[in-house]
């Protein structure tokens, strides 16, 4: 079952991280197969009928923000980045609550491999587990983005504070595994340097 246009969903991309891991460099204008980190997974999802499909950025002119537009993204500038993922996580909500979102479906940009069919499956176990569930991806257990939020969660994610984001609510959550590297997220270089020397598709 593919998501139906009018599902009340907004997606969001959080691309505000700090890098701190990655050195000095903004890791999502890092190349990964010739093309810069933060268009890969905006860009397998851009195809998704979501309502309203945002990127929360650091700053409205980052070196991805013309090709995230072109995707059909609005970006959204997060000034307080630097303060956590929690700041991105209230900036993303806030714009659901704007928009009368049902649910709010929150991915991290710099995992290059997620998958529509993942998405799907999150925005299937929502339909079917009730309106007001937190639907979490699973990798060997535990519980981690991509996730999706209600709008009964939205207070609460209006009040996270940190590093950690919405990581508390998440372990409540309904999961829905992957075993299939796609939850890969790049947070070094040597990362970044290992999944260059792989062949893309294999």
């Amino acid at each position: 079952m593919s998501i139906a246009a009018g599902n009340g969903i907004i997606l969001a991309l959080l691309a505000a991280g700090q890098s701190r891991r990655f050195g000095d460099q903004d890791k999502l204008t890092a190349l990964l197969h010739g093309k810069m980190l933060g268009l890969h997974a905006a860009g397998t999802l851009a195809s998704l009928p979501f309502d309203r499909r945002i990127i929360i950025a650091s700053c409205p002119d980052h070196p991805c923000t013309d090709g995230w537009k072109e995707m059909g993204y609005d970006v959204v500038a997060n000034d307080h980045a630097s303060e956590g993922q929690s700041t991105s996580v209230r900036c993303a909500t806030a714009s659901a609550i704007t928009c009368n979102a049902e649910a709010i479906c929150i991915c991290l940009a710099d995992m290059p491999y997620i998958t529509c069919e993942h998405i799907e499956r999150l925005v299937r176990a929502f339909q079917e587990c009730g309106r007001d569930s937190v639907i979490a991806s699973s990798d060997d257990g535990k519980a981690m983005p991509p996730a999706l939020f209600p709008s009964s969660q939205f207070a609460i994610l209006q009040d996270v504070q940190g590093d950690q984001g919405a990581r508390k609510l998440l372990k409540t959550a309904h999961l829905v595994p992957v075993d299939d590297g796609s939850l890969l997220d790049i947070d070094t270089p040597e990362i970044l340097a290992m999944e260059n020397r792989k062949i893309p598709g294999l």
